[in-house]
């Protein structure tokens, strides 16, 4: 068997795009899988997931434009009905 390995190849670069996560606290009358419906429509979402302990949801948010992140968690997420509240966490 024989193997090839390219001596083009001189480094490998990761390309890391802002994300934050936001906890999401559901008001009880409200189904959650019609807020994660809502939230995973929302611009930059990747990722939404029912969690279990003080927040009821948690967000995946990435793009390569924190503003834009910012943006939808502020004008959009905030005012989906059944939110309670929210916290946002950014990762570096």
């Amino acid at each position: 068997m024989e193997s090839y390995i390219s001596s083009n190849i001189t480094a490998y670069y990761i390309i890391i795009l802002p994300t934050a996560y936001v906890l999401v606290l559901c008001d009880y009358s409200y189904p959650d899988y019609e807020i994660m419906s809502q939230l995973s429509k929302l611009p930059c979402v990747t990722e939404v997931n029912r969690v279990d302990g003080p927040y009821d949801i948690i967000v995946k948010l990435s793009d390569n434009n924190m503003d834009t992140i910012k943006e939808s968690i502020g004008k959009y997420m905030t005012r989906i009905n059944g939110i309670q509240s929210t916290l946002t966490l950014v990762a570096e």
